[in-house]
């Protein structure tokens, strides 16, 4: 994963908690290769499902406060996303 790749991170959800895990889990991952190894894009995808499937656990189970936050992280990786597609 080239650095501008985190630059664009940076740029699009640096200033964010969320965005600072994004970007932590990023360059901790970059350069990995072998057949299971993940781009960012990948991973960012597979944030995405896992924060979505939270979610709706968390509505499912009225707890409306944990969801919102499970959506407001949503937001976050899909800005991430698309600041690296």
């Amino acid at each position: 994963m080239a650095k501008d790749v985190i630059q664009e991170l940076k740029a699009a959800v640096g200033d964010t908690a969320y965005g600072k895990h994004i970007i932590a889990d990023a360059e901790a991952h970059q350069g990995e290769t072998g057949p299971y190894a993940q781009d960012i894009v990948d991973r960012l995808h597979e944030m995405i499902g896992l924060l979505t499937a939270y979610e709706r656990i968390h509505k499912a189970a009225g707890e409306d406060a944990k969801a919102t936050a499970e959506a407001d992280k949503i937001a976050i990786a899909k800005k991430a996303l698309k600041a690296v597609e």
